[in-house]
C-alpha cells in the first residue's frame, strides 16, 4: 500500500498544552481536529537552502515539527515556527493511504 503526502503549507490556531509541550488539537478551514496521539515530534535549527554561504546564527530556521494522529485518523504534519520572534503554526502535509 503507498503512503501519498498532501502538501498544504497553510497557517493554523492550534491549542497547545504547555505542561507537557504538545499541541492537543489544531482549527484548518473552520474544522476542528483533535489530537490523540503526537506519533513523532523532533526540532529543525538547519539554514534554509537559499542561505548565503557565510552563515549568521539569525538565519537558522527555529521549528518544532509534529507528526500527529487526529481522532479520524488522519495523520498531518504540523510545525510550530519560532523564527525571529514568530510564534507561526502552519500545516505541512496531510498523509492518505
Amino acid at each position: 500500500m503507498t503512503t501519498i503526502e498532501e502538501f498544504i503549507g497553510e497557517k493554523i490556531d492550534v491549542i497547545y498544552d504547555k505542561e507537557k509541550l504538545r499541541p492537543i488539537s489544531f482549527v484548518w478551514k473552520n474544522k476542528e481536529y483533535k489530537i490523540v496521539e503526537v506519533i513523532k515530534s523532533y526540532f529543525d535549527w538547519g539554514f534554509p537552502q537559499t542561505a548565503p554561504p557565510k552563515k549568521d546564527w539569525r538565519m537558522r530556521r527555529h521549528r518544532n515539527y509534529y507528526l500527529v494522529k487526529t481522532e479520524a485518523g488522519q495523520i498531518f504534519k504540523i510545525y510550530l515556527d519560532r523564527a525571529r520572534g514568530r510564534r507561526n503554526w502552519v500545516i505541512l502535509s496531510r498523509r492518505s493511504k
